[in-house]
Order: C-alpha cells, then structure tokens, then sequence
C-alpha cells in the first residue's frame, strides 16, 4: 500500500512544483520552494532503496511545503485546489 499510495502522491507533487509559480515572498518563497524539492529527493532516495513508508513521509512534507507556500500566496499553480479559498 505505501508503493502506490508514493507512486501517486509523487505524481502529483512532481506536477505541483512543475507548473508553480513564485509570484511574491522572496527568500521565505524560494526557501519553502527549495524545501519541496529536497523532500522530493529524499522521498525518491527512500523509495530506491525500497523504504516507501518513509518516501510517503517525505513526498508528504514535500507537498506540505507547496500548499503552506499557496496558502500564503507565495506560489500561484493554476487549477490548484486550494487557490479557491
């Protein structure tokens, strides 16, 4: 279960940061930007080595950092689910 439920949640985090925007927040904005990136690199070093329970943990954190950055209005991702509230 924690293989495809990563499998996914990669997917969609790989997108998010794909078609994101930084459009204010300066180093606050780069730094929750840089943070997804790293949690992705780490959820994808865990995955190759087979340990998808923690690769769910960190693509978790990663998104995190995306929807915290959205929410504050340091990112724009057209279509994204959370720029409606």
């Amino acid at each position: 279960m924690p293989k495809e439920k990563y499998k996914i949640c990669l997917g969609i985090t790989a997108e998010a940061i794909g078609k994101l925007k930084v459009v204010k927040g300066g180093k606050v904005a780069e730094a929750y930007l840089q943070f997804a990136r790293d949690y992705t690199t780490d959820a994808k070093y865990y995955a190759g080595r087979g340990d998808y329970a923690t690769a769910l943990e960190a693509i978790a954190y990663a998104h995190g950092f995306i929807d915290a950055g959205v929410l504050a209005g340091y990112f724009k991702i057209e279509g994204y689910h959370l720029e409606a509230l």
